[in-house]
């Protein structure tokens, strides 16, 4: 069943890195004559905007929720282009007043070209896009907006101003940069998540991205999960942080095979998944573990289609665990599971 755009707002208001009023070190490649206060102040800015427009998309989302495709049912990652055009209209907009515009030298507003539009939809769409993000705070002044028959190419200049907090502009101005220029295959979507970590001259411990991405559960199963955290990387486990696509996942391997990894996904919400190689060494005591966990195991992973199942049951991202309260109960079972599953992969 396809995920609504309001579910696609609050999934993403979820995974908006944690505000920090911390004084963090700015790395000089996004200083650009900014000062770090203004930019630290900035991107607080700019988070509160983010949180304004997935409040406004989860409150009357169904009116701009163009998207017809469905992701494909075990598909971690989501294509906004593809499954949310409004939205992805909208980001390329925002970053493209971002990293094309000129900030005023008081800070006040940002002067653009008409090249901030998404050239692969019509002027009707882009001019949509704009009376929402007007509507969310935004003002546009050199044009239009509500003239939906302007030729959006023979717009000279657009003054682009947020009255509310002007401050915001300089956040616009970093974060655009940030995902344009500094982005990478493994951290995507830094825009749109307000990652503002990638701007620190020191680089943030995993477990403080593990701490962000599991805020949303409930208390208990965060404390499952930092245990989790520290028992394994005790273990000799390392850990890897892959963000793409809206899922957000952090892998637990051993040397280069992942043993295990936790995932918050839009389009799959949030699971562990486990790939174990050496289940046949510890069948003992995988028949003490609870019916649930044993018939997982029995399932095996791997492509269905190899599996002889005849199509795709998610089966080549491992075994799936949801962390819902379900979980709870499987606690025990699950880290004699994973220590077992190292024991034998260390015996090598």
């Amino acid at each position: 069943m396809r995920k609504t755009l309001q579910y696609a707002a609050g999934y993403l208001k979820d995974i908006l890195v944690s505000e920090t009023y911390e004084a963090y070190e700015i790395n000089p490649i996004y200083a650009n004559d900014l000062s770090e206060e203004n930019i630290r102040k900035g991107v607080l800015a700019v988070r509160a905007f983010l949180v304004r427009i997935y409040d406004a998309l989860y409150a009357k989302g169904e009116i701009y929720d163009h998207g017809k495709k469905d992701a494909h049912e075990y598909a971690n990652r989501t294509s906004l282009l593809v499954h949310y055009p409004f939205l992805n209209t909208v980001k390329i907009i925002l970053m493209n007043i971002g990293y094309s515009g000129i900030l005023a030298e008081d800070a006040q507003s940002i002067i653009c070209e008409n090249t901030i539009f998404n050239e692969k939809v019509s002027g009707a769409k882009n001019l949509e896009c704009l009376r929402f993000l007007a509507d969310c705070g935004l003002c546009v002044e050199g044009m239009d907006i509500n003239n939906k028959k302007q030729k959006l190419t023979d717009i000279q200049t657009i003054k682009i101003s947020y009255p509310d907090d002007p401050m915001m502009l300089t956040g616009l101005k970093v974060m655009a940069t940030a995902e344009r220029e500094h982005g990478t295959l493994v951290n995507q979507d830094i825009f749109l998540r307000c990652d503002y970590r990638v701007l620190k001259k020191e680089t943030t411990d995993v477990f403080f991205v593990m701490q962000d991405m599991i805020r949303p559960l409930s208390s208990e199963i965060q404390d499952f999960i930092q245990e989790l955290h520290y028992r394994y990387l005790n273990k000799g486990l390392n850990c890897i942080v892959e963000i793409k696509g809206f899922h957000i996942y952090i892998m637990y391997c051993y040397k280069r095979k992942v043993v295990w990894g936790l995932n918050a996904s839009l389009n799959t919400g949030y699971h562990i998944n486990v790939k174990p190689t050496k289940t046949e060494e510890y069948t003992d005591s995988i028949k003490t573990f609870s019916p649930i966990l044993q018939d997982l195991i029995a399932k095996g992973y791997g492509c269905g289609r190899k599996r002889e199942i005849g199509r795709c049951d998610g089966g080549c991202h491992g075994l799936r665990i949801s962390l819902d309260d379900s979980v709870l109960d499987l606690k025990e079972d699950i880290k004699t599971w994973f220590d077992q599953e190292i024991l034998c992969l260390q015996k090598r």
